[in-house]
């Protein structure tokens, strides 16, 4: 293991969540030093349930918290698409040995904090990451020989460059992009954690559910060794704003979804509260990258969650940063520029394609027969070659 860094001062790290840990450890296999700031008193992850792709498993795996991550997922057989009106089902994509083959891992589903955790205790295990609780980066100001992070508590960090992973709220995207807050995508999603005992035993599937109709979708699935179920149900209201501070009771979400067949109002009706959320997004940016400054993560490309990639394009983004660092001979301004020109086509398309996934899941009426339609009589191989360009791990990942 490198003991003595590649680089004169650390690599400053807004953000301590699963792409700013990710970038750490990316770089600390590379041979550099860095100092991951976060603001929270402590190192934890917001939310529950987290979908993990093949592709964002590779990463895990090239960072070296790959079998510790497994560990704690549950590794589904396949995934299911089903009409929430007429109880159908749509889709069927098994998950078994030959996708397995094809994609080179399984497809897992986990509590976001074992996802977080592995890759914290990778970084606690790296002699060149420094972790940092209570430290907001609040601005930052680039030098000739690097960047000063400046916190809210007035510490300031010399670094060589400066790395924002700082979330789709992002201080230090305001200073390069200034594109203000992120949008109101029109939807809102409730969310809350079922204990496996209180799940009916014939919902307990061992794979993912998402029961899409007019408007609105459902999903469900086990995290933690079959422990709780992560439930989350979207809706399309066109609200720019909701209460986030508060729960929300049954007697508000559920006629929301009254429409549906029963299967997934069953599951919704057994959570005695529900938190609320609106989703949020913006635009691909066309640029992210300011001298030794750039951003990665939702910071870079923040997206809706309808195809679960938000932290498989962390992962690869963190990867990526560590090869071009790793190839810059010390010129982190060229490093980080090459390193958007590789990611910033392949995230834009999963953050374009990820609201696109709104009117497939959403769709009413005519189009709503349309969406079931399209999935009629392919085979898994074809699902696979249509999923070939999302799950397979790019080179620089591999």
């Amino acid at each position: 293991m490198i003991k003595t860094p590649r680089n004169k001062r650390p690599f400053a790290i807004a953000g301590g969540g699963i792409g700013g840990l990710a970038c750490a450890l990316a770089l600390a296999r590379r041979g550099f030093a860095s100092v991951v700031l976060e603001q929270a008193r402590d190192f934890g992850e917001v939310g529950v349930g987290l979908q993990v792709a093949p592709n964002a498993l590779h990463v895990l795996d090239a960072l070296g918290v790959g079998e510790r991550a497994k560990k704690d997922a549950f590794l589904i057989e396949r995934m299911v698409m089903a009409d929430a009106v007429s109880g159908e089902e749509i889709l069927n994509i098994e998950c078994g040995e030959a996708f397995r083959k094809r994609f080179g891992n399984p497809y897992a589903v986990a509590h976001r904090a074992d996802i977080h955790g592995a890759l914290l205790e990778g970084c606690r295990e790296q002699p060149l990451v420094t972790l940092r609780t209570s430290s907001r980066v609040t601005a930052y100001e680039e030098r000739g020989d690097g960047v000063t992070a400046t916190l809210a508590n007035g510490d300031t960090i010399d670094a060589d460059a400066l790395v924002g992973a700082d979330g789709v709220h992002s201080v230090i995207r305001q200073r390069i992009v200034g594109d203000g807050e992120p949008l109101p995508s029109g939807a809102m999603i409730y969310r809350a954690v079922i204990p496996a005992e209180q799940m009916p035993k014939d919902l307990q599937n061992p794979y993912p559910i998402m029961w899409v109709g007019p408007g609105t979708h459902i999903i469900y699935y086990p995290v933690r060794d079959w422990k709780v179920f992560n439930f989350g149900a979207t809706i399309v209201t066109g609200a720019d704003s909701v209460d986030e501070t508060s729960d929300a009771p049954p007697s508000e979400a559920l006629p929301l979804f009254e429409h549906g067949c029963d299967i997934p109002l069953r599951v919704m009706r057994i959570p005695q509260s529900f938190k609320r959320y609106l989703i949020r997004h913006r635009e691909p940016a066309e640029n992210w990258t300011q001298g030794a400054v750039t951003l990665l993560g939702d910071a870079a490309h923040p997206m809706v969650q309808y195809i679960a990639q938000g932290a498989a394009m962390a992962l690869e983004d963190a990867i990526c940063l560590g090869a071009c660092v790793d190839q810059s001979d010390g010129n982190y301004a060229d490093a980080f520029r090459q390193y958007q020109a590789i990611r910033i086509v392949r995230a834009s398309r999963v953050q374009m394609s990820s609201l696109m996934m709104d009117r497939i899941y959403h769709a009413k009426g005519v189009a709503r027969r349309v969406r079931n339609s399209l999935f009629e009589g392919r085979t898994q191989e074809e699902h696979y070659d249509r999923l070939s360009w999302l799950y397979t791990a790019p080179e620089y990942v591999r």
